[in-house]
């Protein structure tokens, strides 16, 4: 790796890993790693202008989505290392991407408060959800639905659809939120802030099951 590694994704079967990263304001490279012999298999410098933040597999796992600090969403077929799709549209850095189960649809965060949603058959921008008063830190798809976990800087976690209605907001947490995961069935939430503690909530009320603190 040239520099940092920012965002890592397995593969849906497990086998590979893709690492995005690069050097600030220089490259934002991606690196596919096969798990089980620990080396390098696909590696493509300078997708990027600038740093890869963030990195999604498709559910065939034949596409690679990556965000980043150059403001744009990149897809890439793996098999070919062809540049399938750019899209732009985000005014700051792309925190986040996932894809939906059916692979019709990617979202993005970003650092200018906002997710998009983008059609991966036209390549249209489909919609814009706003509703953050700063930056969109994560966003996971849960399963094989619409609806969308977020984190952000605003002390917030949101469950929304891609639709843009809001399911769940979890709010007043005690600190700046760098991330949130969900199990697929979206029983279970996890989340994580600049205060170092990681919260766990009931998926389906939102209620605070439990804490586990900073050491």
């Amino acid at each position: 790796f040239v520099d940092r590694v920012n965002a890592l994704r397995f593969s849906p079967d497990g086998k590979t890993l893709a690492a995005g990263g690069g050097e600030p304001s220089r490259t934002g490279d991606i690196v596919i790693v096969d798990v089980a012999a620990g080396t390098v298999v696909k590696s493509w410098n300078e997708r990027h202008s600038d740093a890869v933040l963030s990195i999604d597999f498709s559910p065939d796992g034949k596409l690679i989505a990556s965000g980043g600090a150059d403001k744009a969403v990149r897809i890439t077929d793996i098999a070919s290392g062809k540049q399938m799709r750019v899209f732009e549209g985000h005014t700051h850095h792309v925190l986040g991407v996932s894809f939906r189960a059916d692979g019709r649809i990617l979202a993005s965060a970003g650092a200018d408060n906002a997710v998009k949603i983008w059609d991966m058959i036209t390549g249209d921008r489909k919609k814009n959800i706003d509703g953050w008063d700063k930056e969109v830190t994560s966003l996971q798809f849960i399963g094989a639905t619409d609806q969308i976990l977020t984190s952000a800087g605003d002390n917030r976690v949101r469950l929304v659809r891609d639709s843009g209605a809001e399911v769940r907001s979890i709010a007043g947490l005690p600190d700046f939120m760098h991330g949130a995961a969900g199990t697929a069935n979206g029983s279970v939430f996890i989340g994580g802030g600049q205060d170092s503690v990681l919260r766990v909530w009931d998926g389906t009320t939102g209620k605070e099951v439990t804490v586990f603190p900073a050491k």
